[in-house]
């Protein structure tokens, strides 16, 4: 009897420590030890660029005014122009307006930039893009921010890109990505920034 109420403490104490201590050492193993971490799907629709290039400042201009404008700690969907707006140039810039606009009431968090290697004249797409900005060959930022994008293998010219609001080119999204993916990444991205 003495040696039974003795123990009873002991054990309750030693299970209670087991509720904590087994889920550990079970992580511990999945993850260490076990090809678990290999199934697991990322949540993300881009892929992330790693090491994160920073750009520095980036100023731009816009499709509506001669205004400079900054980055103003915003996240920037971009991507890049050659000698002119082709029919895919058309489609990323009807694409990112799109996906601004459906990010609803964060819209004002969310900036759409196109890169182009030459001067273009923007003036015939005003009235369908208001407020789309640019960076061109006249800008004082524009070589390194272009030899960022030219110098690094892994980044394709067709790609939109998402810039954080600390000018860090962190995100890819290839040429097919679905709108619907890019949304939800930058809701999340948004919503965990607050």
């Amino acid at each position: 009897m003495m040696i039974n109420k003795q123990f009873k403490p002991r054990l309750a104490l030693i299970g209670i420590a087991l509720t904590f201590f087994i889920p550990i050492f079970v992580s511990w193993y999945l993850v260490f030890f076990s090809d678990y971490k290999e199934s697991i799907k990322t949540v993300n629709n881009g892929e992330l660029i790693s090491p994160i290039v920073n750009l520095g400042e980036i100023n731009m201009l816009s499709f509506t005014d001669d205004k400079v404008y900054n980055q103003e700690r915003k996240w920037i969907l971009v991507f890049l122009v050659n000698e002119e707006c082709n029919e895919l140039c058309q489609e990323n810039l009807y694409q990112i307006r799109q996906i601004r606009l459906a990010i609803g009431r964060d819209q004002d968090k969310l900036e759409r930039l196109i890169i182009s290697s030459t001067k273009l004249d923007w003036t015939s797409y005003r009235k369908d893009f208001p407020g789309q900005k640019f960076i061109d060959d006249s800008m004082s930022n524009f070589d390194k921010i272009i030899n960022t994008f030219t110098s690094n293998q892994e980044l394709k010219r067709n790609s939109i890109y998402l810039i954080d609001p600390y000018g860090n080119l962190m995100m890819q999204y290839k040429k097919g990505t679905k709108p619907n993916g890019i949304i939800k990444d930058i809701e999340r991205l948004i919503k965990n920034a607050r």
